[in-house]
């Protein structure tokens, strides 16, 4: 790498850490009990928040993984850019408003406390708390992202770029909790947009190719003959090898808005009666991010398709390739802080998992102490668990995966597979029904290991065992529904009183 790049790239590089703890102090200064630190509840506007929720939505996957994807077998690749935004939106347009309007009612601060307080089911919630560990995956994906741009834009080793993530994120994070996320993924949320655009604007001029855009799509193919723009799918691929396993992919991401580290930003946007502009915003902004994807395509034009590097390193290679230092520094940071704008969210997750789903539901209940001091160790838990969840992070991902995209599904797959009847169909059927949410839980998580494991089966990719397994939580949520609640099966309605402890 140009060693003046590099000098840019710290020197943006340290505004922009300089940024994320200025916004960790603001969100600090904003974060006065357990509930601002796990959802700051109505605190911001619709704009804002969409541009969280989309940038939380694109993360390093987005904009290193599927650029990766696409420079390494070529155009089948681009169905998941171009289908999960679509898929995601229509998950959100489904949920969305009952999980800010429960949230706002009984003061639900996270998805598996949602679920359980739906359905009175202290199991659901255990169950979905321990199955949202998964998302350790999730984080893993997102610090190699991280390091591997350290190492390729600013010269530093694999384990160092991993230390310095971690350290930044451990910081502000621990400060402001969900303030600090919000307020940082806003940011970098606008960042994001802008270097989406530059690179489909690239793609579509042909920048650095050397010819016009025929000439650009001929070379593509001539490097990549089985990934050209005249090949929809790729004959053998467990993912992009046919019409059908595309379309698993797109269910797969139905249940994709309400992750939890996704689903509790509903909470936070100040009114229900903003919910409608806030699905616009998503929309445009999430249809906007996964154009990341082309980069990887003209990464083949400009590179070479055997240029000897990870396919994960496209983009930063391509910026250092097309764009004065200056310009390709600044752009290399821009993809950093869609790295910094998932993982933050997903961490404060993970700590709400011992913090709230454990610790207030589970422990409090069972001790003598005041109101004051359950909240104060709450908040201590929050803040503190920031730490063992990067740690574990830290331990998984020494050793970096092949795909990024491919590894973060490993736990994404398993979490939608086990709340997408549940969240989904019990988020708009009040009749459904306790023991159908238990049972659809139970049929998605044990039909999503099942095919995804290698247990003899010729399907196992996470995409499609995560499609198949929410189709088999849908339907097991629908038919038990109907089966039970013929038997006065318990069935709670939306407007039941609260037994929820608001503090």
């Amino acid at each position: 790498m140009d060693t003046t790049i590099i000098t840019f790239s710290w020197i943006f590089m340290s505004l922009f850490i300089l940024l994320m703890l200025a916004m960790g102090w603001v969100g600090m200064k904003r974060t006065n009990t357990p509930d601002d630190f796990a959802t700051a509840r109505s605190s911001y506007g619709p704009l804002v928040v969409a541009l969280v929720i989309a940038a939380g939505i694109s993360s390093g996957s987005t904009f290193m993984g599927m650029p990766g994807l696409a420079y390494s077998i070529g155009t089948p690749s681009l169905w998941y850019p171009l289908l999960y935004p679509i898929a995601t939106v229509i998950g959100m347009v489904f949920v969305a408003k009952v999980i800010k309007r429960y949230g706002d009612k009984f003061g639900t601060r996270t998805i598996p406390e949602f679920i359980g307080e739906r359905f009175q089911s202290d199991f659901l919630r255990l169950a979905l708390t321990i199955i949202s560990i998964l998302l350790i995956f999730y984080v893993v994906s997102q610090f190699v992202a991280a390091a591997t741009m350290f190492q390729t834009m600013m010269g530093i080793n694999y384990g160092t770029g991993l230390i310095l993530t971690a350290v930044v994120l451990a910081i502000y994070v621990f400060m402001g909790g969900s303030h600090s996320d919000i307020i940082t993924d806003a940011i970098q949320g606008f960042l994001m947009v802008i270097i989406a655009v530059v690179v489909f604007t690239t793609f579509l001029t042909s920048f650095g190719t050397g010819g016009n855009f025929q000439q650009m799509l001929s070379t593509i193919s001539q490097e990549r003959p089985e990934g050209g723009f005249n090949q929809l799918f790729l004959p053998g691929d467990a993912t992009y090898g046919s019409l059908w396993l595309v379309g698993l992919l797109f269910i797969a991401h139905l249940p994709f808005a309400v992750l939890p580290h996704l689903g509790n930003k509903f909470m936070a946007v100040k009114s229900g009666k903003d919910l409608k502009k806030l699905i616009m915003y998503c929309t445009i902004i999430a249809t906007i991010l996964p154009l990341m994807a082309l980069g990887g395509m003209l990464g083949i034009a400009v590179i070479g398709g055997d240029a000897g590097i990870h396919p994960d390193q496209i983009i930063p290679v391509l910026f250092s390739e097309l764009f004065p230092p200056v310009i390709a520094a600044f752009f290399a940071v821009a993809v950093l802080s869609a790295i910094m704008s998932t993982s933050d969210g997903l961490i404060v997750s993970l700590t709400q998992l011992l913090a709230n789903d454990l610790y207030r539901k589970s422990i409090v209940p069972k001790l003598r102490i005041t109101k004051e001091k359950a909240e104060r160790n709450e908040l201590l838990i929050s803040r503190y668990s920031t730490f063992i969840v990067i740690i574990a992070a830290i331990f998984i991902a020494w050793s970096p995966p092949e795909f990024l995209s491919v590894f973060m599904w490993i736990g994404i797959g398993g979490i939608m597979a086990a709340t997408a009847g549940p969240l989904i169909v019990g988020a708009l059927w009040k009749r459904a029904t306790k023991s159908a949410a238990i049972s659809s839980l139970l049929a998605g998580t044990i039909s999503y290991w099942i095919i995804y494991l290698p247990f003899g089966f010729d399907f196992a990719n996470p995409f499609g065992a995560a499609g198949l397994g929410v189709i088999i939580s849908m339907s097991t949520m629908y038919f038990v529904t109907l089966a039970t609640s013929a038997k006065h099966d318990v069935s709670v309605p939306f407007e039941r009183k609260s037994t929820v402890k608001t503090g």
